[in-house]
């Protein structure tokens, strides 16, 4: 049940860990990050975790289907994740590569690291890396026009691909990036 329920999180979904290139991995990440007086509490939290177990509310506006134009959607993820892991070694991915069950970890499919382990950057957008805690609990509520809603009247508003049963089937998600400007919360502090 857990596997199902993670592929239901809203998440821009990747695999991938390392960096494309090892300038990525620099320090130097002025440019591209958020001075102090701009950044958030939940932010500065995220930024700073290595590793630990954290509690994590996040949120996202899927777009509606056609039928559904000018709909608002919203769908608030709560649970509990990891932030600061690289990909490349969580024991899963390690056991995966040792028994031939998968290849190397590659560089990220899309976007380039802006810090490490933590945001990648891609089309303008900032996206945070989450990895999912394997025995959590994740917690989803819907609104339909700012009205909470149960989860099938809100997947009723969904192209059929975005609905739970069409992601029914796909292998379990351990990392996954949600967009900055989507992060509620993270280990009680509010962004």
């Amino acid at each position: 049940m857990l596997g199902k329920r993670l592929v239901m999180v809203s998440y821009v979904g990747m695999q991938n860990s390392t960096p494309s290139n090892d300038t990525s991995l620099t320090n130097n990440t002025s440019t591209n990050m958020p001075n102090a007086t701009t950044t958030s509490n939940a932010l500065s939290a995220f930024l700073t975790c290595k590793g630990q177990f954290a509690s994590v509310t996040f949120k996202s506006n899927p777009k509606p289907k056609a039928e559904s134009k000018g709909v608002v959607l919203e769908k608030t993820t709560s649970g509990v994740f990891r932030a600061g892991i690289n990909f490349a070694n969580l024991s899963s991915v390690k056991e995966g590569i040792a028994a031939n069950e998968r290849g190397e970890v590659q560089s990220l499919p899309w976007g380039e690291w802006v810090q490490f382990p933590f945001v990648i950057q891609h089309k303008g957008e900032r996206f945070l890396r989450l990895t999912v805690a394997p025995t959590a609990s994740i917690k989803c509520s819907f609104k339909v026009n700012g009205v909470e809603v149960s989860r099938d009247e809100f997947e009723s508003h969904l192209v059929p691909s975005a609905r739970s049963d069409a992601k029914a089937d796909k292998a379990p998600v351990e990392v996954f990036t949600i967009k900055e400007a989507n992060l509620v919360s993270f280990n009680g502090e509010v962004a």
